[in-house]
């Protein structure tokens, strides 16, 4: 089965990374009266032939469903952004609508437990962020989607294996229907060849696509007097240290684990300490901690910025929002898998999960559970699968070479898949590993791995030792 990705699951991952906080509290939004672009007829065909296809639905009292963030996910983003194969899917076969229940970034989790305790949930939380699970199951805030979803059927069995990492109490929580690779290595084309470098498409076609290949053109580019950088934003660190194989925290058997100590975390560590003595990365320390422009992709285009490592939802977006990595019309962007160790048993794609929770205390986990094997049929379907293509090409100017190496990326996260849980545990220790990764490639001061594992180790182990606990045995 080949993996694939929706434009309007881009959407989704772009309005986490970037914590874009919604306006107002958390109220329902009615999202119908919005525009909406539809799909093609031949396309819309092909959501009326899957839709023919699901021979045993499930049996709806009610077929709208409450979905709790802050961002909506109706595609109402902005009139060029086209609606999911999904959405037109739970739409056509069930007359299923998606009721916005709007909240903010900061104020999420407490606005959800409010919810909770007041007997007001929502039916369905989002989980792309990977800072649901497992918090959110050992504060009671969502419930065992076991009695829904049955990952031994045909429809849910390849999730499975992913599925298994978000188990706890001895219960699936997590409704994964698609593995999603988190960060991709972005350059412009035109800027590479211009500086007569080799482009890292071709490296990765010869087997050399790799760290050392990869530091050596970030050094060779970076010119501080020409204000020139070979990496910006706020995920390189992330996407080098799971390059690994192994997150920083990891979940296995329902027990949280600190891989601190690891030897290929500090092999990954030694690595960007010694890449970043070259000064390689933008100094946001120098700019308010903001990245080039304020704005994602912001010097690709022009030639200051070599990479900028990201996830699929910086140009799976519409024009508008992708001209700073340039022009992607006029073959002008590119991408590349996270690079490895050239001496990695596997090519390691960071991964995170497109992925749905029930809400403790719904009212419609049925209707969820429609929506959920929607997304799933939607994922399987070859021909849903080149919607999403079409959408790329005609839509977004996307080419051949992008899409090729977009499905390719997407079948190494399934076979490769590293899943970092910090963010999921809890906010101390999102912001104590956050602080970790990011310490060798500080460019506002840097550490020596040895150094922040000696500062860090048993902070790290207390606040796991904490979280622990509260998982009931």
């Amino acid at each position: 089965m080949k993996a694939f990705k929706r434009v309007l699951a881009g959407v989704v991952a772009m309005s986490s990374a970037l914590s874009i906080a919604a306006c107002g509290n958390s109220s329902s939004s009615d999202s119908s009266s919005m525009p909406e672009k539809e799909l093609k007829e031949d396309q819309q065909q092909i959501v009326q032939r899957l839709a023919d296809s699901i021979k045993e639905p499930r049996k709806l009292d009610n077929t709208t469903i409450k979905w709790f963030s802050h961002w909506d996910i109706n595609p109402t983003e902005s009139e060029d952004k086209e609606i999911g194969v999904d959405l037109a899917l739970f739409k056509t076969k069930y007359d299923g609508k998606i009721e916005w229940m709007q909240t903010t970034w900061d104020n999420y989790f407490d606005d959800l437990a409010k919810n909770v305790m007041a007997n007001s949930s929502p039916d369905f939380i989002g989980a792309d962020d990977m800072n649901v699970f497992p918090k959110c199951a050992i504060k009671e805030m969502i419930e065992p989607i076991e009695d829904y979803i049955d990952y031994s059927s045909e429809l849910w069995a390849p999730m499975k294996t992913a599925a298994d990492k978000f188990i706890f109490d001895g219960k699936h929580y997590v409704g994964v229907v698609r593995v999603d690779p988190s960060y991709i290595w972005i350059y412009n084309k035109k800027i590479i060849d211009d500086i007569g470098m080799d482009d890292p498409a071709q490296l990765w076609k010869e087997g050399k696509w790799n760290w050392d290949t990869m530091s050596e053109m970030c050094i060779d580019f970076t010119n501080a007097e020409e204000d020139k950088y070979a990496l910006d934003g706020w995920y390189y660190e992330n996407a080098l240290l799971e390059s690994t194989g192994l997150p920083l925290i990891d979940m296995k058997d329902g027990k949280i684990v600190n891989n601190i100590k690891a030897p290929e975390l500090a092999k990954a560590e030694n690595m960007m300490y010694e890449l970043q003595k070259n000064e390689v990365v933008y100094p946001k320390d120098q700019h308010d901690w903001k990245v080039r422009g304020d704005v994602f992709g912001t010097g690709l285009a022009s030639g200051l910025t070599l990479f900028y490592p990201i996830g699929f939802w910086g140009i799976e977006n519409a024009p508008s929002s992708t001209e700073p990595y340039g022009n992607i019309a006029d073959d002008e962007v590119m991408f590349v898998p996270v690079p490895c160790a050239a001496d990695s048993d596997a090519q390691y794609i960071p991964s995170r999960i497109h992925a749905f929770c029930l809400a403790k205390g719904c009212s419609n986990p049925e209707g969820v559970a429609a929506w959920l094997d929607c997304t799933r049929y939607a994922e399987i379907d070859e021909a849903a699968h080149q919607i999403t293509l079409d959408q790329l090409a005609e839509d977004y100017g996307w080419t051949q070479e992008m899409l090729d190496m977009r499905d390719e990326i997407y079948k190494m996260a399934e076979e490769h898949p590293v899943f970092e849980f910090a963010q999921g545990v809890s906010q101390d220790i999102s912001n104590l590993t956050d602080n970790i990764i990011k310490g060798t490639m500080n460019p506002a001061g840097t550490h020596t791995w040895t150094e922040l594992v000696e500062e860090n180790e048993k902070a790290l182990d207390y606040y796991i030792q904490k979280e622990q606990e509260s998982i009931k045995k």
